[in-house]
Order: structure tokens, then C-alpha cells, then sequence
């Protein structure tokens, strides 16, 4: 940048360059220079203003600094003063400055050192503590003094509102010819500029083909990821053109391009403008979303010629909206096990999420939490075998009827695709042939002795030819692996295959084709279970807007929630009351028809158990059963005759005592009235100190007299 800097002597200068307001303080500091342009654009085309702001350092000369004592600061060259981007070079300056090493910084203008007014005050300010003067071409300035500060303020205020005042000035301009629907900058690929510099389709008609190929596969494969994918694996390229010639040159697009093609509404003959806004996100880069086409600035339906129409515009759109992964949005098909996931929502409206299990098993989970006090959360959640299986079967239901139609439509797409692959490679083999007979005949026209320019011809020829030869292979090993025409035996395979549709089903390649396959046939799936019980209604809405709701049983996690809870417990707690044995128990239960939760593995012994053990109504019964006239528990008689209860028990076994009944869980219901209670007494007391001797035959005699009696 030294360059710029015109040799002019300092005594040439006017003496009136002086200044009072100079110290001999200040000019034992050094002086800056500090040099700014905004953008890359104005240091290639002001070259001028860039000179201008080096010449000044002869004005620091002739105000009394030596030119060892000149600091050029012009690391902020091409960078925005107006506080949104990071200037090193002002950074620096205000360092210098606090270090008190500075005596005067000068700019060009007061623009050049600041266009917002948090930079500007900061500079005036640390200037005035540290006593550090400020000029610019119109003259020198003290910050210590309220006059100067008052002009600094003001300079400052002015810089702000002149580059306020250019954007806006520069945005109503541009909004103006927007509004007219002639504002362009580069023209997608499939487009090019008429003589009046507006859109219009490519004349080349292979490029025109392979735009409307490029949409239709989106229309096929449903994601702009898939769709990227696939023109990685087949090739498949878009024309752009480039250069000064306009030329096309044919490329695989990259993911973001196929996304803003996708985008782009001048596809669907639309001019738009504003369809994108910054969002600031704080100590982040901001970011631009696009805008839904409401909130555009401009739009111009059937403006220009289209490649689709506006709704299909909309529709993909919607699919690129859906296809987001966010909580509110169903996403893109994937390979996960649950079938209908993203489409799935709970009665309470939110969406339901999959949870995936080690044994790779899953269940739809609804995420409502208890965020509000009083009100409870949802609790709703079914296991994907069991919903899937039933909208399978549903939708194999609903597809039955189409089998046929659905066969004539596979052959027709088959054939279709078949075609436009072919016609792709066609395309390719014509634009290589032309090539070679192009460069054939630049070679047969030039001078044969003239080799400099032959040699490169010739090169250029056999390059040519060499591309030909490419393309023409491929589209022969296209035709010899792929008949253009279907066969009688393929059209016969595909519909026998497409009329048994359950066979089809199962013999599909990925589960995300299964998925795209419900997509097409469901709009959404609602689930709605009624205080976490058993039997769970399934609504299903169809597109088209029919819906048929249906009841199906859900695997649980708790027999408390099967539907046939409060008849089990009754079932076995009869059986248990009469004295069967829980193994026993689980064995008949198992007979009648009774199921674990899950309906994985039968009732064994201990689950009878447990479940008899934790309902409340079944525990009281084997526990503490309501007795009759003349019963007692055991631990209650054991306590009114004085003896221990294990004691007690064991009379009962030895049938020295009566048990009405005797369960396989905790209690003993013993007989005793009276008598009964006379005679145990007379036995209490005649084991007393004696050991486990037997009894007296009377003591026994009497115990079966009073049983008989009873």
C-alpha cells in the first residue's frame, strides 16, 4: 500500500497546519494513522479515497512528528466500521492509546476510525483520559475540550446516521426494481439471461431434461438427502453454466445445492424477494431461515417461465418442512423398527416418541410432563409390535382392493424410469459426440505445419474421442444389463408379485420403503388409553380425510392394568382359600385362559403369589380372613391359651386341635368355642413342664367328640 504514497516535501506544506492545541507532550508521543475502506469491493475500485488516507501521513510530518514516530495502523483494510465485525486494527489503537503512547490519531475522516457510536465514544473518551488529541482533514480536536467534545460527538452521530442513511437509500433502491420483479443476481441452473437480462429456460435440451428429472426423483424419493444420495450413485449431474462463454459444465450438485434448488420459487415461474432473514443469536454467527411464502417481501406468481407449478412448489416444500428431525415435525422415513413413528400422536395431541430396547424391541412414549400444578401427566404408551402389527393389517386391508390397479401402476413406473435413464445417457453420448466433432474440425481447419497450435488441437481431439468412446460404453452396458422395454416374463413377475400384496409386503427391500408406504396411506395414527388400562382405541386418519377408529389389547407392565385383573385375583384366591398350592394354582389359571401382562411366558407359582400378595382385597383375606362364630387366628388363641403359636400349629397338624381353614399364605383359622376352649386348657396345662409327651386319652377322646359334634 506504500505505493500510493506521493514524495512531497514537508516544507511545501501551508504553515497553517499548525495547531495550538499540539503540546510539546504531545509531540514527544507517537503519532497514528489509522486507515480504513469497508469492503474488499472498494479497495479494487476507490483506489483513490485508499491513497488519499496514506498521503496524511505528510500532514503528521508537518505538524511536528518525525517520521519514526508515524504508526500506520491499516490492518482494518475491507472491514466494516459499523460494529458488527471485529477490527484488529482498532483494537490495537485503543491499546496504544491507554499505554499513553499515542499523541495524536488521525483519519481521514471521522467515518474512517468509527461508524457506530459504542467504538466512537470509547475512542474519545480513553483519548481525553490519557490526553491524546484526535484530527481529521477539517482539523484538530482536543477531547478534554466541551467544544471539541461537542463537534467529536456530533461527527460521531453523523458517521452512524450517513451509513444508516446509505443502507437505507441502497435497500429502498433495490426494493424498488424488486417490486417490479427485475431484480436478479445469479441465475439458477436451468436458467439463463434473455436480452433484457431476464430469466428464461435453458435452451439446451438436455439441460431443460435434466432439471425436470431432478424434480420428478424428488417427487420419487421424498428427501433432498436421499435425493443427493442417489445422484452420487447413478451419476446423475445438473448443467451449470459458467465463465465468460456461458458454457455448461456438468456436475453432481452437492447437498446444499440440491436443498436451495429445492427451495428456489423461480422453478415454479415465481419472482421473489426477502424469502430469507437473519436471526441473531447471542455470542453465535447469525443465522438465515427461509420464510414461509406469506411473509415474503415480493412475490410475483406465473412471473416467468416454470419447470413445475406452483403447487407442487408448496407441496415440496411441505415434504422439506415435515423432513426435519424437530420435536413438532414427523422427519424424513428411517430404518428404525417402529413403523409408524413421527406420524403416531397421543390423544393429548403431542407427538409420541420411540424408546428403543437392548433386545432392540421398542414402544411409543408420550412426552407430556407435569409442568403445571394439579394437573396430571400423560401416562400413554404402547409397544411398537403391537401397534404396528394392527396398522399393518389394517393398511394391507385397505390396499387389497388395488391390486390390480396397483400392478398396471408399478409396470407404467418401471417403464417410465427405465426410459428417462436411457434418455440421460443419450444425452451424454450426443453432447460427447459433439464435442469430438467439434474439436475434429478445429484440428482439419489449422495450418498442419503451424504445430504449436495442431500438437494442442490434436490433444484436445483425442480427448474428445475418448469421451465418446466413455459415454457410448455406458449407454451399451446400460442396454445389455436393462431392456428398455419390459418383457413379458418381468411384466408377468411384477404383477403376480404386486397382486398378492401381503407377499409384497414382507418381500420389500428396507423398512424405510414400509414406511413411505404408510406415509402415502395414513395421515396420522392417534392413540387414546383410558386411565392406563389394557384396551387402547386406535384412530386412524387416512388420506383423503376418511377415519376409522378401532379398540385393540396392549401389552402392560402391571396386572393391575389388564382387563381381567379383578378376575384373576378372585379365581385364585378362591383356589388358594380351598387349599390348592400356588404351583397348582398357576397351572389352572393358565388352563382358563390367563395371561402375564405381556403375554411373553405363562403363570408360574411364585407371580400367583406375588399378585395375591400385593392386592390389598386378597392379602386381607389370606392374612386376616372375616371370622365367624367360635374361630379364631392362631396367634390370638395361642395368646388367650398362654402358649406359642408355632406350638399351636403343630396340634393342629398332629389334629390335637380343630382348623377350619389352613391356606398356603399366612393365616389359621382355628375352631374353638367353649368346650373347645376348656379342653385346649386342660391340654395347655397338662403339657406344661412334660415336654411333647403324649396327652391323655380323654384330653383326645373329647377333641373328637367336640369335632363330631360340631
Amino acid at each position: 500500500m506504500l505505493d500510493y504514497i506521493a514524495v512531497t516535501p514537508a516544507s511545501t506544506l501551508s504553515n497553517r497546519l499548525a495547531s495550538p492545541k499540539i503540546q510539546s507532550h504531545h509531540l514527544d508521543r507517537n503519532a497514528v494513522l489509522y486507515i480504513r475502506q469497508s469492503t474488499a469491493q472498494q479497495l479494487r475500485e476507490n483506489q483513490e479515497s485508499t491513497a488519499r488516507q496514506y498521503q496524511l501521513v505528510h500532514r503528521l510530518h508537518a505538524l511536528g512528528w518525525r517520521e519514526d514516530q508515524v504508526i500506520v495502523i491499516d490492518e482494518d483494510l475491507g472491514i466494516s466500521g459499523s460494529g458488527h465485525a471485529k477490527r484488529g486494527g482498532f483494537r490495537r489503537l485503543i491499546k496504544l492509546v491507554t499505554d499513553q503512547e499515542v499523541g495524536i490519531v488521525l483519519g481521514l475522516e471521522m467515518s474512517r476510525l468509527a461508524r457506530n457510536s459504542k467504538d466512537w465514544s470509547d475512542l474519545f473518551e480513553v483519548c481525553a483520559i490519557f490526553d491524546s488529541i484526535i484530527a481529521d482533514e477539517d482539523g484538530v480536536f482536543q477531547p478534554n475540550d466541551p467544544n471539541d467534545r461537542l463537534v467529536l460527538g456530533l461527527k460521531g452521530i453523523i458517521s452512524e446516521m450517513e451509513l444508516h442513511t446509505m443502507r437505507i437509500r441502497l435497500e429502498r433502491g433495490r426494493m424498488n426494481k424488486a417490486e417490479r420483479g427485475e431484480l436478479f443476481h445469479d441465475m439458477p441452473v436451468g436458467f439463463v439471461r434473455d436480452e433484457k437480462g431476464m430469466p428464461r429456460l435453458d435452451p439446451d435440451e438436455s439441460a431443460r431434461f435434466a432439471i425436470e428429472t431432478f424434480f420428478r426423483l424428488f417427487e420419487s424419493l421424498g428427501s433432498a438427502h436421499a435425493l443427493f444420495l442417489y445422484s452420487v450413485e447413478h451419476q446423475f449431474k445438473l448443467p451449470y453454466r459458467c465463465g465468460i462463454d456461458n458454457k455448461i459444465d456438468w456436475r453432481i450438485p452437492s447437498k446444499t445445492h440440491v436443498y436451495e434448488t429445492l427451495k428456489h420459487p423461480l422453478y415454479a415461474g415465481t419472482y421473489s424477494y426477502g424469502k430469507r432473514k437473519n436471526y441473531k443469536r447471542v455470542g453465535k454467527t447469525p443465522q438465515k431461515k427461509h420464510l414461509p411464502p406469506e411473509q415474503w417481501k415480493v412475490k410475483l406468481l406465473d412471473r416467468f417461465p416454470r419447470y413445475i407449478t406452483w403447487q407442487q412448489y408448496l407441496d415440496n416444500q411441505k415434504r422439506l418442512y415435515d423432513n426435519c428431525t424437530n420435536r413438532d415435525r414427523k422427519g424424513p422415513p428411517r430404518s428404525g423398527a417402529a413403523l409408524v413413528a413421527g406420524i403416531v400422536f397421543c390423544n393429548c395431541g403431542r407427538r409420541m416418541t420411540v424408546g428403543y430396547n437392548t433386545d432392540h424391541s421398542g414402544g411409543y412414549y408420550c412426552n407430556r410432563h407435569q409442568t403445571i400444578a394439579g394437573v396430571s401427566s400423560c401416562r400413554c404408551t404402547i409397544t411398537c409390535q403391537a401397534l404396528d402389527e394392527f396398522v399393518i393389517e389394517k393398511t394391507l386391508q385397505a390396499l387389497e382392493p388395488a391390486a390390480i390397479e396397483l400392478s398396471i401402476r408399478a409396470v407404467e413406473d418401471e417403464s417410465v424410469r427405465r426410459q428417462q435413464l436411457e434418455k440421460q445417457f443419450e444425452h451424454r453420448l450426443q453432447r460427447a459426440q459433439y464435442e469430438a466433432d467439434l474439436t475434429s474440425r478445429r484440428y482439419q481447419s489449422v495450418d498442419p505445419s503451424n504445430r504449436l497450435v495442431a500438437a494442442t488441437l490434436e490433444k484436445q481431439w483425442e480427448t474428445g474421442l475418448t469421451d465418446l468412446q466413455t459415454a457410448q460404453q455406458e449407454i451399451d452396458n446400460f442396454r445389455s444389463q436393462c431392456s428398455i422395454q419390459i418383457s413379458d416374463q418381468e411384466r408377468t413377475t411384477i404383477l403376480a408379485t404386486c397382486n398378492d400384496i401381503r407377499s409384497l409386503w414382507i418381500n420389500l427391500g428396507t423398512q424405510v420403503d414400509r414406511k413411505e408406504i404408510i406415509r402415502l396411506m395414513l395421515e396420522s395414527v392417534v392413540v387414546s388409553i383410558h386411565e392406563n388400562q389394557q384396551r387402547a382405541l386406535i384412530t386412524l386418519r387416512w388420506s383423503g380425510g376418511y377415519e376409522s377408529c378401532h379398540e385393540i389389547t396392549r401389552p402392560v407392565s402391571s396386572y393391575e392394568q389388564l382387563d381381567c385383573y379383578e378376575e384373576m385375583i378372585d379365581r385364585a384366591l378362591q383356589l388358594t382359600l380351598t387349599g390348592v398350592r400356588f404351583p397348582k394354582v398357576a397351572s389352572i389359571l393358565n388352563a382358563e385362559g390367563f395371561r402375564t401382562p405381556r403375554n411373553r411366558e405363562p403363570l408360574s407359582g411364585c407371580m400367583v403369589g406375588k399378585i395375591l400378595n400385593e392386592n390389598t382385597r386378597s392379602k386381607k383375606q389370606l392374612t386376616a380372613p372375616e371370622l365367624e362364630k367360635d374361630q379364631w387366628l392362631a396367634p390370638t388363641l395361642a395368646k388367650r391359651l398362654g402358649m406359642r403359636e408355632k406350638l399351636l400349629k403343630d396340634w393342629v397338624t398332629r389334629g390335637w386341635a380343630h382348623a377350619t381353614q389352613r391356606p398356603f399364605g399366612k393365616a389359621w383359622v382355628i375352631w374353638a368355642n367353649e368346650a373347645e376352649l376348656q379342653r385346649l386348657e386342660a391340654l395347655v396345662a397338662s403339657q406344661t413342664g412334660q415336654g411333647a409327651r403324649m396327652p391323655a386319652k380323654e384330653l383326645l377322646e373329647s377333641t373328637f367328640k367336640s369335632r363330631e359334634k360340631r
